[in-house]
Formats: C-alpha cells, structure tokens, sequence
C-alpha cells in the first residue's frame, strides 16, 4: 500500500518537475522571442517614418501583452487552471486599478496626447514656467530636457490641462528684437543699418519682408523693434548674433544709445 502510494507521489512530482522545466524553456524562449518581435517591429515602423513618439509606445504594448501571454502559458503548464487563470487575471486587474486609481488621469491623458499628438519627441514646448526639448512621451508622465540639461518628469495630466506653446510645430517663427537708439541718432541711418544686417545673413528668411519699425517715442529714446522671419531651429542663434552685430555696427557708424533706458 506504501509502495503504491510513493509510486504515485513520485509520478506526480515527476509530472510537476517536467512541466517546471517547460516553464523555464517557455520563459526563456519567450524573452528571446518578445524582444526579437519588439525589435523587428520596432525596425519596420522606423523604415516606414512612423513618428518616434507612436513607435514607443506600440513597442511597449507589445511586450507587455506578449509577457502576459507568456505569464498565462506558464500558469497554465504549472497546473492552474483557466478558470482560476480568469479570477487570477480578475483579481489582478482589480487590485492594480485601486493601487493606481490616481494615475488614471495621467493615462487618459498619454493616450489622448498619442491619439492628437499636440507635440512629439524632439520638439521644443513650454509650459507654465518650464520649457525644453520633449525626450519621452510615456503612458503616465513625459520626459523634457531642459536648456540646462536637466530632465523635468511631467504627469500628462497636468500638459493636457495647461496651455501649451510648441516652438517646433511650424518651420519658421518670428523674431523680434527690440532697439533704443537715442534722439540725437539720424533715423535714416538706423534704418539702413539695420537693413545692411538683415541683408547679410542668409538665416534671415528673404521671402517674408523683415520690418524695421520706429513704434514710439520715449521719454529720453527713440524705440524701434526689428521684426524678422527665420526659421524655428535658427530663432535662438539669429536673435544672439544679430543683438551682438546691431550693438557693433551702431558703434562703428556712431549711432547713439540712450544713456539711461526709459
């Protein structure tokens, strides 16, 4: 009776450990197999210039609905059965949406910014006080880097619900640069100096006429506001080299500053 007994007890554990090491070889094999997918999906959606933003997050889709089906197969293989698989996968799902009820919003919100994508990866926004370059769009926060090279984490809630300025939506943007000359200056030298520096920089879009406009009459100055045209990826450089060119040449030409701002 004992010996049939231990018979079937080590029949059983026989059973258990075969179905262990397939679990194991299923894992294995299925790692392999998810990140061999994810890759070559991740390399067919590239060659197709499917935008960077979309393409990570269908990659993460992926190897999470491949890793559960793989989660579900080695259950199944260590005997759990459907049904229990079922209120497992119930009872699972259940327990993450209290954990994170609180983040919700920010995943209504990655998917609504994936869906109409008011940015992507590699453009320039800004928001409230901080502005950057977008890094990562994830499901429940966004990634930007800042001039200074620092990486702001963001919830997607709070970029949904707030007003939101995309520098690098359209190719060319204005540029304005405001100039104080003083009253003793000749207007129409201002003026032809400044046209000198339009016409020499090539960054400077030629095709939308640049305006060199004399708006008021200060107190103890002459305001006058340069208005240009460049494109969006040359705004910052062209604002700098042309501040620095307009300070030099009114030096060479003699145009005066006002000695005091008003």
């Amino acid at each position: 009776m004992w010996k049939l007994a231990d018979k079937h007890v080590w029949e059983a554990l026989g059973i258990f450990a075969w179905n262990v090491a397939i679990a194991v070889v299923i894992v294995l094999v299925g790692i392999r197999l998810v990140k061999w997918l994810a890759n070559s999906l991740n390399r067919l959606l590239v060659s197709k210039s499917v935008d960077p933003t979309i393409i990570h997050f269908v990659n993460n889709a992926v190897r999470v609905i491949l890793y559960g089906f793989i989660g579900i197969e080695v259950l199944h293989r260590l005997g759990v059965e459907n049904s229990s698989l079922i209120a497992l996968v119930g009872a699972t799902g259940l327990a993450i949406g209290f954990a994170i009820k609180g983040h919700l919003a920010n995943v209504s919100a990655g998917l609504l910014m994936i869906l109409f994508r008011p940015f992507s990866v590699g453009n320039y926004i800004q928001f409230g006080k901080t502005e950057g370059t977008v890094e990562k769009i994830e499901l429940v926060n966004t990634q930007i880097r800042t001039p200074d090279n620092l990486i702001v984490i963001v919830p997607n809630s709070k970029l949904t619900s707030n007003q939101i300025i995309n520098y690098s939506m359209k190719d060319i943007r204005r540029l304005l640069i405001p100039i104080r000359v003083s009253y003793d200056a000749d207007v129409r030298k201002v003026r032809q100096t400044l046209q000198n520096i339009i016409d020499e920089d090539e960054r400077i879009l030629k095709e939308r006429k640049a305006i060199i406009a004399f708006q008021s009459l200060g107190e103890n100055s002459v305001k006058v506001m340069l208005r240009l045209w460049v494109k969006s990826s040359d705004h910052w450089r062209v604002q700098f080299d042309t501040t620095e060119k307009i300070k030099q040449r009114f030096d060479d030409e003699g145009i005066p500053f006002p000695k005091t701002q008003a």
